[in-house]
């Protein structure tokens, strides 16, 4: 089961990050198959990358000459993956437990499944609302996302946004195919202090008007 697998994580200026989550998937899932995407960071994460690659016959290094951002580089990593399944792991998250890899791989025996992880709500415009408000749907996290590859390139691809998932869940929904809950919480934490955290998404005046029209939508839904 786990040949079908393989592990993306996209780095950009995150050394210790990334260092600590590659490190700790490693002590679980050492043979498991691994790509590595560096955003062009330029710095001793490269450094690191390009070393953990040479050293480990199952991890593969894609080396960007420039920044593309999350969405991008996930896409690149999901191209360049030749497995089955592919399992998004964000830079800032340390695995605590293995055994998820297994037990996600299994909701994929029903041939509906797309993706599986952290199952929330989204408004059009990629903010989390809650379950019963507003038009919304259903959106998994790709912090933790095991999703299947040959259904993922047939949508919409992952975008540079904050919610780089959004349009492609959207269409996987119309498509019919299922998204899954799964608490992979209880096994990979999310520190929640990676590239964002330091660097910000990089959206510029796009992601401010997407601001005001979710607080707009945000007013609109609170009217009595």
């Amino acid at each position: 089961m786990l040949d079908e697998i393989s592990v993306l994580i996209v780095n950009y200026r995150t050394l210790e990050l990334t260092a600590r989550c590659l490190e700790s998937l490693l002590g679980f899932y050492p043979q498991t198959k691994i790509v590595l995407v560096d955003n062009g960071s330029g710095d001793e994460s490269t450094a690191y990358i390009q070393k953990m690659a040479k050293r480990c016959d199952n991890i593969a290094a894609i080396l960007n000459p420039k920044n593309r951002f999350h969405g991008p580089a996930l896409d690149q990593g999901l191209r360049e993956a030749h497995t089955r399944l592919v399992f998004c792991l964000d830079s800032d998250c340390e695995v605590l437990r293995g055994g998820f890899l297994e037990a996600m791989a299994a909701y994929f025996a029903n041939p509906r499944t797309y993706a599986v992880g952290e199952l929330v709500r989204m408004n059009r415009y990629g903010y989390e609302v809650p379950p019963a408000k507003g038009r919304s749907f259903d959106y998994v996290h790709p912090r933790r996302m095991l999703l299947d590859r040959g259904k993922y390139l047939g949508l919409k691809r992952f975008t540079h946004h904050g919610a780089p998932c959004l349009a492609n869940m959207r269409q996987a929904f119309q498509h019919g195919h299922a998204l899954r809950d799964f608490p992979i919480q209880d096994y990979i934490l999310h520190l929640g202090r990676g590239t964002v955290s330091a660097y910000g998404y990089g959206l510029g005046l796009r992601h401010k008007i997407e601001a005001l029209l979710n607080r707009a939508l945000e007013a609109i839904s609170a009217e009595p």
